[in-house]
């Protein structure tokens, strides 16, 4: 099987069956000569998915079906993204792949649109967010609210904005320190950068090099905004935290390791996310009480016990979507405005939780302002006996910030 198979096979999973793309890349990638080849055109075509559907909405005088569109991406990435393949080679590889996946007949529409493509490519639109949403690969009603929150200029920074390359890793000072780190990447030659504005962090290109750093529990993976959303939410020596949706853990490790007699309750809904946070936990050797917990159902032996409650939502996923391109298909705006619905339950009980003078934060990783700021204010509307002390949004910029936000509340009433 070639690897432009495995590729096809790939992404067939993800456009016709709705997979996620880093499920099916994992699952097939044991077939690929090539992984780095795959993963990179994989990832290329997702990337760039918006884009390549105006292109061959532009050249074709009617919507191809779903396998001619997806052997077009391919060849399309191809010919834009592999230098080392030229334009020719593009083409008559996408043709021969379309006979090796038994779509003889589409070859010679394939032939034409690439060869045409090569020559020249369909103008960008005129209108400011329609042109944006083609060069970004956006969707086009993501850039106007976008474009609605923060203004033409500042989105079209922050959506043009390529994934940072290294890795965020944060140092298990429980075990090290960032110096025994350093020294331990340097002698095996790892690349890594001092993150300025996290303490004990770093930007590691990820790797063999570094596994057993991992393995160790020397250091974790874990985003620059969520460490920043753990620095928000101020747990100090002796609090009781309450992580209401916490896996991965990768926040409720944070905060055990925060000081010596902080106690941390950890739920979550599923079965086997509560391993996942077991295995983090005993990873990083820190103590967690996990249980299986549906956030959205009131709990009312939970009730005003807690110093610190962490209510970090399933959301829409925006904020991340340069790193998990896939975040855009097969949603439109009101499934992702639906589960504003949740996130509100998830709030709600989430202050019912906190003891008076206690902390309350509510953080996504999303950018819209419907399941952001506008579930903040709606929610202190109603509850008046909680004071926001700090919301921020972290906007991508290819540095190692995704897309972020947080509020901490404070309740006021004893």
């Amino acid at each position: 099987m070639s690897d432009l198979k495995v590729c096809y096979n790939i992404l067939s999973q993800v456009y016709k069956q709705q997979t996620y793309g880093s499920i099916s890349l994992t699952g097939k990638l044991g077939e690929a000569k090539n992984r780095d080849f795959v993963t990179r055109l994989v990832y290329g075509v997702l990337q760039n998915n918006v884009k390549y559907d105006y292109y061959i909405a532009q050249m074709t005088a009617k919507k191809p079906q779903n396998s001619a569109v997806i052997l077009l991406k391919i060849g399309m990435y191809c010919i834009e993204g592999m230098d080392s393949m030229p334009d020719y080679a593009a083409v008559n590889n996408t043709v021969e792949l379309s006979k090796e996946v038994g779509k003889q007949g589409s070859s010679g529409f394939i032939n034409g649109v690439l060869k045409a493509f090569c020559r020249k490519k369909p103008a960008l639109p005129q209108d400011g967010a329609q042109r944006l949403s083609v060069e970004t690969s956006v969707p086009l009603w993501v850039v106007k609210q976008y474009i609605k929150q923060f203004g033409l200029q500042k989105t079209q920074e922050f959506l043009s904005c390529k994934p940072y390359e290294l890795e965020h890793a944060r140092i298990n000072t429980l075990k090290t320190d960032i110096k025994g780190v350093e020294a331990k990447l340097d002698s095996v030659g790892a690349e890594y950068v001092e993150d300025p504005q996290c303490a004990n962090c770093l930007f590691v290109r990820n790797g063999q090099k570094v596994r057993p750093l991992f393995d160790a529990g020397l250091i974790t993976f874990q985003s620059q905004t969520s460490v920043k959303c753990c620095e928000i939410a101020g747990v100090k020596d002796g609090d009781e935290v309450l992580d209401m949706c916490a896996a991965p853990g990768g926040k409720s490790v944070y905060f055990a390791g925060a000081g010596e007699n902080v106690k941390v309750l950890s739920c979550d809904v599923y079965h086997h996310r509560l391993e996942l946070i077991q295995q983090y936990a005993r990873r990083m050797g820190v103590k967690l009480n996990v249980r299986l917990m549906d956030a959205t159902v009131y709990n009312k032996s939970l009730a005003n016990a807690y110093d610190v409650v962490l209510c970090d939502v399933p959301c829409s996923g925006l904020g991340v979507a340069a790193k998990k391109p896939d975040v855009y298909l097969f949603k439109d705006k009101d499934q992702i405005f639906g589960i504003t619905e949740t996130q509100a339950k998830i709030l709600e009980n989430g202050s019912r939780y906190v003891r008076g003078g206690g902390t309350l934060v509510y953080s996504t990783c999303t950018l819209l302002k419907d399941e952001n700021e506008d579930m903040i204010k709606k929610f202190l509307k109603q509850n008046r006996h909680f004071r926001l002390e700090e919301e921020k949004y972290f906007l991508p910029d290819g540095k190692g910030s995704d897309g972020f936000f947080v509020a901490k509340m404070r309740r006021i009433d004893k």
